[in-house]
């Protein structure tokens, strides 16, 4: 559907620049976690990733409302991570909010958070509204 032209907020700006800043180029994918388990009250996806300085973290999508993964497996190797960005031209977003609307709740500050492989060519859109790092200990940290 058509739409309208969005005020972008400082906060969302910064949001969108924090995210993007990641260091997800020669990145890997280890794992993807769709948590379902209180649905419509925590939907969250939870991306693990190892950075290229050999760092863990997991970043915790919240207040999530959808996600897309054209995944291809097979491949000996690690899932390289190619970019990730927030896109808020993708046109998925566009029918999940008109989805929405059409049911009566229209979203606001929803984003679509795409991230790509280089290893696979594999894609995935994660929509949500908020986003947070989770960092993990180093394997060899002293507790």
């Amino acid at each position: 559907g058509a739409r309208g032209s969005v005020v972008v907020s400082p906060e969302f700006q910064s949001m969108n620049q924090d995210f993007n800043s990641l260091e997800w180029c020669d990145a890997t994918l280890l794992a993807i976690n769709i948590n379902r388990s209180n649905p419509g009250v925590c939907d969250e996806v939870r991306v693990r990733a190892r950075w290229p300085d050999g760092r863990q973290a997991t970043v915790c999508f919240s207040e999530a409302y959808g996600c897309s993964a054209l995944m291809n497996f097979g491949v000996l190797g690690d899932e390289g991570i190619e970019f990730a960005m927030v896109d808020d031209d993708e046109p998925g977003l566009a029918d999940l909010l008109d989805r929405w609307k059409a049911v009566g709740y229209p979203l606001s500050g929803l984003k679509c958070f795409r991230i790509e492989t280089s290893s696979t060519g594999s894609v995935i859109l994660i929509y949500a509204r908020t986003w947070r790092i989770e960092n993990q200990p180093m394997a060899d940290a002293v507790p």
